[in-house]
């Protein structure tokens, strides 16, 4: 842990170094998916909340907008993350929202903090949930958050804030590991929210009942890291193809005290 000298040696003696990975900023990558599309001839309706599936004869015909709009489709596929069980209430029973911390600090000591001294990081995860980045080049933060249980959240009508347990959580995982930044301050705080199923898998599959309805959900977390991948999975989906991963991603019963079956998932309170 020489070159990583925030970490505390006594807790991490050694670790594993991945010099091709990274991180990306997920706003950027947004436009950067949609410039394409566009580019592609895919007419994007921004603005608009999807509201209601529309059925008719056992078939899904249109979609129908808060704001006003409907528009018809020969086969309909939902990506909805988060609103995907509020959409399809049938899914509610096996998928739902969670909120987890994020933390932004400005490190006291940016040196320390700053890439390739410090790296984006996973503390153990599966046993602390902690993972995060070194000070952003321009916003001059380091961010720090935790890949675990979360809380229950109504993903439009409940709060996306983090509390006091969560900080004195972040602060106790600090002190311990990272210490040179365990008293300096916080200056954002927000939860991110995951569409979780109850095994922690993807949801992609046509649905069982309804014609012309496709589902592509329950990122547990991971949605956008798997991004470049999960169109061509939901696009077989859609066609009536099967992948690889067809087997476990496919439309299931999952029976309710049934765990998340990801290694790298913090399942302590």
């Amino acid at each position: 842990m020489t070159r990583f000298s925030a970490f505390n040696p006594q807790v991490y003696p050694d670790g594993f170094y991945n010099p091709t990975a990274g991180f990306v900023e997920s706003g950027r990558i947004i436009k950067k998916l949609v410039d394409y599309a566009e580019q592609l001839g895919v007419v994007i309706h921004q603005g608009q909340t999807a509201q209601v599936l529309e059925r008719a004869g056992g078939r899904c015909t249109a979609v129908s907008t808060r704001e006003g709009a409907r528009f018809e489709a020969g086969h309909v596929v939902v990506c909805a993350g988060v609103f995907t069980p509020w959409l399809l209430p049938e899914l509610q029973p096996y998928m739902k929202a969670t909120g987890h911390p994020v933390f932004h600090l400005r490190p006291s000591n940016p040196e320390l903090f700053t890439y390739p001294r410090f790296a984006v990081f996973a503390a153990d995860i599966s046993n602390t949930g902690w993972y995060g980045f070194p000070v952003h080049p321009t916003e001059g933060v380091v961010k720090i958050a935790n890949h675990g249980v979360g809380v229950t959240l109504h993903p439009e009508n409940d709060a996306r804030v983090v509390n006091e347990e969560d900080e004195r959580k972040l602060r106790s995982f600090l002190r311990e590991s990272l210490p040179a930044l365990a008293d300096d301050p916080i200056v954002y705080t927000r939860r991110c929210l995951y569409t979780d199923t109850l095994d922690g898998h993807f949801w992609i599959d046509r649905h069982p009942g309804i014609e012309g309805l496709t589902v592509g959900t329950g990122g547990s977390g991971h949605a956008l890291k798997m991004g470049p991948v999960l169109g061509e999975l939901i696009a077989d989906a859609a066609e009536g193809r099967t992948h690889r991963w067809s087997a476990r991603y496919r439309w299931r019963h999952i029976e309710s005290g049934k765990t998340q079956e990801e290694e790298a998932r913090f399942k302590g309170d």
